[in-house]
């Protein structure tokens, strides 16, 4: 699986937070029909955590 190319920043201290996992999600509308991976059947979500203060975070994964 390929991530987002970009860096998770987070909100709360501004540091680039640290990437922990993937995980799939099934597509609740019609909106989540872009994120949508047809082999998987579903949305992969990475989940990241900040290693300066812990803030957690995640976002859809692009294709």
């Amino acid at each position: 699986m390929v991530a987002n190319a970009s860096p998770v920043v987070c909100a709360t201290c501004e540091r680039e937070m640290n990437h922990h996992a993937e995980k799939l999600v099934h597509p609740t509308d019609s909106v989540d029909d872009g994120y949508l991976d047809p082999i998987l059947g579903g949305i992969v979500e990475e989940v990241h955590a900040c290693p300066a203060c812990g803030t957690g975070a995640s976002r859809r994964s692009t294709r």
